[in-house]
């Protein structure tokens, strides 16, 4: 009899990061749900490209900053194949704002997708993998700043110092159900979120000198990180695996300058 295929939910996964860990589960043979917030036409390239690797696939829309959305989503997932055996919590948001410019909706759309989203929609997956008696792994994309400060990203940093924290109290109360949960502690990778800097030469080469690999790292090599973890681990569970070129090996991380009104449009 042959073993069932194993399936996988990767939220934020119609581009960046998310595609290219879809697309690298589906080379090891697993089923792929590809979660979209609005890429609609994007997802669905997402999901023609994953069964060229003889595997299905399906595309799912939620907005994550929505906790009934994030609920929602994770059932529906859930449903499709019968069940999840991994699950990649990707989705995020990211931009910079002085510390003193953070408003009440900065601060909640962070908190909302960045922590909130990730937490509703792994509770629901995490509660029908206990009630089902099934184990599964779960990983959640995290930051470097998340772990360290820097410039500009109180409220970001903020939201994945959460994550952080709530993935290892997590790993320990899911343990006995045999459902491990680790974090992903990206740095700087090539995503259009930080396309503005790499068009930039003198700001590109900055940001470059302080990474020891003294470049962004690719889609594509957190994926292979992050699949071959999720497909091989057996013991391994509450851990933040590093995928940063180094970064966190240098000392500092920018050099603040006074605050001007200029900085609220930054």
């Amino acid at each position: 009899m042959t073993e069932a295929r194993k399936t996988a939910l990767v939220t934020g996964a119609s581009r960046g990061i998310g595609k290219a860990i879809a697309l690298q589960l589906a080379t090891q043979g697993l089923n792929v749900i590809v979660h979209y917030k609005r890429e609609a036409a994007e997802a669905e390239a997402v999901v023609q490209a994953i069964r060229q690797h003889g595997v299905e696939a399906a595309a799912l829309q939620a907005d994550l900053s929505v906790p009934e959305a994030a609920i929602a989503l994770g059932h529906a997932a859930w449903g499709v194949w019968g069940g999840i055996d991994v699950l990649v919590n990707n989705a995020g948001v990211s931009y910079k704002k002085h510390f003193l410019d953070n408003t009440p909706e900065d601060v909640d759309g962070f908190m909302n997708v960045n922590y909130k989203g990730a937490l509703f929609l792994m509770q629901t997956i995490a509660r029908h993998m206990v009630e089902e008696g099934r184990g599964g792994s779960i990983a959640c994309i995290t930051s470097v700043n998340g772990i360290r400060p820097g410039i500009g990203l109180s409220a970001y940093g903020a939201s994945k110092a959460a994550l952080e924290s709530m993935v290892k109290s997590a790993a320990m109360e899911l343990a006995p159900h045999n459902i491990r949960v680790n974090s992903f502690a990206v740095g700087a990778v090539e995503t259009d979120i930080n396309a503005g800097v790499r068009q930039q030469p003198e700001l590109l080469q900055e940001v470059n000198a302080g990474i020891p690999m003294g470049r962004f790292g690719l889609p594509e090599e957190v994926a292979a990180v992050v699949s071959s973890m999720l497909l091989n681990d057996r013991y391994m569970t509450g851990s933040t695996i590093t995928v940063d070129g180094g970064l966190l090996l240098m000392r500092g991380y920018g050099k603040a300058a006074p605050y001007t009104t200029k900085d609220q449009n930054t």
